[in-house]
């Protein structure tokens, strides 16, 4: 006799923002399961940290199933939000290694490190309610983006990055960080000011990369403020000078392998 996964084993999540299955039907109850073996040998090769958009899309595709047990497509899990992504492997880490994490965190003044027990059962769920497609976040910039017509543009539009997204900005040689991040926001980028929306396509991550870094700040602060998904900014007393800083949670240690 066959019998049915514990839920020790799985567990049903509603995705924050939701999507559409390969038929075109919404997308918003998925089932996982604990990862195996097979996801901690996908997550040791070398060759799939080079692209962490792509490394997310496989780890979730082998972990995640519709709420009538059918596998998901990986062009399916791919077109999802960041923040669906996102919570799915928050929710994947809680299932298969529990609710509490050791996370380290460098200090910008004093360059120490301060450990802390993470729960990740407290992360706070913000939920979207209508078309993902129709999210936009404005960004009132202070200093401004001086376009290439020696004009000040001071509002910035984004729209809700996908995996596809994550995958694009991962995919080129360039391993800097901010440069990544740059090309993901630049994917996700509506408006700039009263610039046409070919010239903004055009101009792409340069929009990100010539802003002020008070101005970068502020985007990055409006990003986190606005978007669905789990909270992962983070309010850290620096053990050592006791600095108070924002960040965003410590992940090096999500999925710890043996």
């Amino acid at each position: 006799m066959t019998e049915t996964l514990s839920n020790s084993w799985q567990q049903t999540v509603v995705l924050p923002v939701g999507g559409l299955d390969e038929t075109g039907a919404e997308l918003r109850e998925l089932t996982l399961r604990k990862m195996t073996g097979n996801e901690e040998a996908l997550l040791a090769e070398p060759r799939a940290r080079h692209n962490g958009g792509k490394l997310i899309t496989a780890l979730l595709a082998n972990c995640v199933r519709t709420a009538d047990a059918e596998r998901l497509p990986s062009a399916v899990i791919r077109r999802l939000s960041s923040a669906d992504r996102n919570y799915l492997l928050l929710e994947l880490r809680r299932l298969t290694f529990g609710d509490e994490m050791q996370a380290r965190y460098r200090c910008p003044r004093c360059q120490s490190t301060t450990a802390v027990t993470e729960d990740l059962a407290e992360i706070d769920v913000r939920r979207l309610d209508g078309d993902a497609d129709a999210v936009e976040i404005p960004v009132e910039l202070a200093d401004g983006y001086r376009d290439p017509d020696r004009g000040c543009q001071r509002e910035l539009v984004f729209g809700l990055p996908t995996g596809e997204d994550e995958e694009a900005a991962a995919s080129g040689r360039d391993g800097n960080a901010a440069r990544q991040r740059d090309a993901l926001l630049a994917r996700c980028l509506r408006r700039v000011g009263d610039l046409e929306p070919r010239r903004v396509s055009a101009l792409g991550a340069r929009v990100l990369a010539d802003l002020s870094m008070s101005d970068r700040r502020l985007v990055q602060r409006a990003l986190d403020a606005a978007a669905p998904g789990p909270d992962l900014t983070r309010l850290i007393v620096c053990d050592h000078c006791d600095e108070k800083f924002r960040t965003t949670l410590d992940m090096s240690q999500f999925f710890p392998l043996a």
